[in-house]
């Protein structure tokens, strides 16, 4: 009785303002989601103000009253309010209730829907509703969108999905690192989306399930499985030894970065230099410096599998100097060697004057050795006491001459040293000769003398025993 007196109160009220827009709705179109429901399982309603024509009332904004003569349970929207719903600008002539429409009978149903003002502006939806073990549901799930193994550039998921309407669905997003669960309903198109947001860069496994009147999980969908990468990939440090460097010589780039890039390259002096890399985090390669001196940018590209892509110009630059070139080639002239700069390309062979021989005259000595091409000069060293050499002379020609000193007889040890100048147009001494000995006095007229002063001694001898017999 209280509530039939407020359904009165209600309608006394509403009546004075409304009597006369109310009067262009000739009934009232109600449409239930289902020909068939259970009980306790919600159905939607939709309902539509329309003309004696069928057209659908525009300016229709009043009230209308909602009840089910067979089903006094019956559980309604909770928008509506002692069976009373007030249309408002907003819902222009239609309103829908979104899975809320419960009944508590079984048998034949039905919804009544009439004007607050004009009981003959009604409507009348039949539905058979029957036990919830009766009702054949065909429950699936499917998911639409992402696909599987996706990779996402952004934080957020949005999970599209389909199932049969008026049901609750979850769906799980699942890593090694976390978790997350979202309960929904399916309760208004065929087609749903649900937005997973603040996700960090991981793998993740997506699958939905769909709830039946009991909230058991009936049907679940396959997996899908996708990557949110969100981050760029990220430079840690690079190393290229050296950084001053010959031309051509070989330089070493190592580079720490994400790993597994699809694309990691350097370019110097426009050649671009593909790194591989060896072990997680780390790439390498190794190649050769260009041929011009010069300071040389060094840019870095990392690329990912998703083609997010890091440029970066590093600071240092490389240095490249100047190599002289070699009068010979290590690999094709036995006689090459480089030195321990990988820069100075020396001669192995030994420049050593050999063959000297002497000439005595009587006023000279002659020393004499075989010419070395390469050879600018010689130099001339007598040896002293104790093995000390001193600088004598120098001279161009393989030959140098000793003056006889007649008032005494004496020996000198002579040796000779070729000097050369390399491609460097260094003055490079070599190897000194063996020692040769040369007479600084004549030897000859010594002998003569003393073979003279022997013949006159025998010669007097006999002239003196002659004399005597």
């Amino acid at each position: 009785m209280q509530k039939l007196l407020k359904l009165l109160f209600w309608i006394s009220l509403i009546c004075f303002f409304n009597y006369s827009f109310a009067a262009t709705v000739d009934h009232f179109d109600v449409k239930l989601s289902a020909e068939e429901t259970a009980v306790n399982k919600a159905v939607d309603v939709t309902i539509e103000a329309k003309d004696s024509d069928w057209n659908i009332v525009k300016d229709y904004k009043w009230s209308i009253v909602i009840l089910s003569e067979t089903d006094p349970k019956v559980q309604l929207p909770a928008e509506i309010k002692d069976n009373l719903y007030i249309f408002t600008e907003t819902n222009q002539w239609k309103v829908k209730f979104e899975n809320s429409l419960i009944f508590k009978s079984t048998w034949e149903q039905q919804i009544n829907v009439f004007d607050f003002n004009n009981e003959s502006a009604a409507w009348i939806w039949r539905i058979n509703v029957v036990k919830e073990e009766d009702l054949d549901e065909k429950l699936d799930i499917s998911i639409i969108s992402p696909e599987d193994w996706v990779v996402n550039r952004n934080n957020y998921i949005t999970i599209s999905w389909k199932t049969t309407k008026n049901h609750q669905v979850i769906i799980k997003l699942v890593s090694t690192k976390t978790s997350r669960t979202v309960k929904t309903n399916s309760d208004n198109d065929w087609l749903f989306d649900n937005k997973i947001e603040n996700l960090e860069d991981w793998d993740y496994t997506i699958n939905a399930s769909v709830l039946n009147s009991d909230l058991k999980e009936v049907w679940n969908t396959n997996e899908i499985k996708i990557t949110i990468k969100t981050k760029k990939p990220e430079l840690e440090s690079i190393k290229i030894t050296p950084l001053e460097i010959y031309s051509e010589d070989k330089i070493t780039i190592e580079l720490k970065a994400t790993s597994k890039l699809a694309e990691v390259t350097l370019t110097i002096n426009d050649e671009i230099i593909n790194l591989k890399e060896i072990k997680d985090w780390v790439y390498t390669w190794s190649t050769l410096a260009p041929k011009q001196k010069w300071d040389y940018d060094i840019n870095v590209k990392l690329l990912d599998d998703i083609w997010w892509e890091t440029n970066k110009k590093l600071d240092t630059k490389l240095t490249v100097l100047e190599k002289l070139k070699s009068p010979c080639d290590p690999e094709l002239d036995e006689n090459c060697e480089i030195d321990s700069n990988n820069l100075i390309i020396t001669k192995k062979k030994i420049y050593k004057v050999s063959n000297l021989f002497l000439t005595k005259l009587k006023t000279k000595s002659i020393l004499s050795w075989d010419p070395i091409t390469e050879a600018t000069s010689y130099n001339i060293y007598k040896q002293l006491d104790w093995n000390k050499l001193v600088l004598v002379d120098t001279v161009k020609e393989p030959r140098y001459e000793i003056d006889i000193i007649w008032d005494k007889i004496t020996y000198d040890n002579f040796l000779v040293e070729p000097i050369i100048t390399d491609w460097s147009w260094e003055t490079i001494k070599w190897e000194l000769s063996e020692i040769t000995e040369i007479q600084t006095w004549p030897k000859e007229l010594m002998l003569l003398i003393f073979i003279s002063f022997i013949i006159w001694f025998v010669v007097l001898f006999f002239r003196k025993h002659k004399t005597i017999i």
